[in-house]
């Protein structure tokens, strides 16, 4: 995930940080706002779908909540 999100945004873009969090959390902010939740939607973002919403962001200056997931996710 972390790869394809570097290819598609420069470093000046995007700031990807990990912290340790509650046990089996993942979770996911844009704009310091909640865009997905591993515990409240059980499994990981599509990744496709979270370059989608940093987008949107970007260009609508809005957040959107990232709906569909996977059960599984290779981080780096």
């Amino acid at each position: 995930m972390h790869s394809d999100l570097m290819k598609e945004f420069s470093e000046t873009e995007l700031d990807v940080a990990g912290t340790v969090g509650r046990t089996s959390s993942f979770e996911v902010t844009v704009n310091g706002e909640l865009v997905f939740s591993k515990l409240s939607q059980g499994g990981f973002p599509i990744t496709s779908e979270l370059i989608k919403c940093i987008h949107y962001a970007k260009t609508q200056g809005k957040v959107i909540k990232i709906k569909q997931r996977q059960t599984c996710c290779t981080i780096l």
